[in-house]
């Protein structure tokens, strides 16, 4: 028997002739986890949404199962979640690195530990014969509409290039490697692979995290991961709540 592509989505309770009217915007998220607290901030209403699974191989599969088979009328994708900021990192010119409970907006995902890994280094995957996509640059349009939602609200955000990867940093000396080879502000483990999909299904993409821990020796102690999902849920429902009425 195939295996499923995911949990079943939630699709909202309205009819045809309104999903043609008006924008409609697949959610996902990588866990119930992170996805619970949107589904509280949302109600009553409902929007389609997809828990994606850990990792960019399972959000890969999930995603492009999904896809294929809907027959929702999709305006774009908008993937939200936790992810790990790293320390004292430059995002472009005048920017600060994120800090706990930051939220921060994609401008590209990469995927940032696909390539040859030395010691702590993991150096991109070239030279003949190899056609390898691992940058992907997000849509800037659907990124600036979020970005006037957010500036409504009196929402803070960062926005930077996001790393992918699917073995999370667990010391600063990674973390700080990737953040210079890649000049990322955070990592996470589905954004490029959802990045890959939506560019074969040509969707364009909003990533939206909130930052639970910095990347360093690694210390629980020190990680507001509860926290991190029930703003990044409130927060991203007021995103998709703009975006389907504007």
């Amino acid at each position: 028997m195939a295996e499923s592509a995911g949990k079943a989505a939630i699709v909202p309770a309205v009819g045809a002739d309104d999903l043609l009217r008006r924008a409609v915007f697949l959610t996902t998220a990588a866990t119930d986890f992170e996805m619970e607290p949107f589904r509280r901030a949302c109600q009553p209403a409902r929007y389609p949404e997809l828990v994606t699974g850990v990792g960019p191989v399972e959000a890969a599969v999930r995603l492009t199962a999904f896809l294929a088979a809907t027959s929702l009328p999709l305006t774009g994708v908008i993937n939200f979640g936790v992810a790990g900021a790293y320390v004292g990192t430059q995002s472009g010119p005048s920017r600060r690195g994120a800090a706990v409970l930051d939220i921060c907006l994609a401008e590209r995902e990469v995927l940032a530990d696909l390539g040859i890994c030395a010691n702590d280094d993991v150096r991109p995957l070239r030279g003949e014969g190899f056609t390898i996509t691992d940058s992907f640059v997000l849509d800037p349009g659907l990124r600036l509409r979020a970005e006037s939602l957010l500036a409504a609200a009196a929402i803070p955000w960062i926005g930077g290039v996001f790393a992918t990867v699917s073995s999370a940093s667990g010391t600063r000396r990674r973390g700080d490697v990737l953040a210079a080879r890649h000049r990322a502000l955070c990592e996470n483990m589905e954004g490029a692979a959802v990045a890959r999909v939506c560019r074969h299904f040509d969707l364009p993409l909003l990533e939206l995290r909130c930052i639970s821990n910095l990347v360093e020796d690694r210390d629980l102690r020190n990680w507001q991961l509860h926290q991190a999902c029930a703003r990044c849920g409130e927060v991203t429902a007021l995103v998709v709540k703009g975006l389907h009425h504007e």
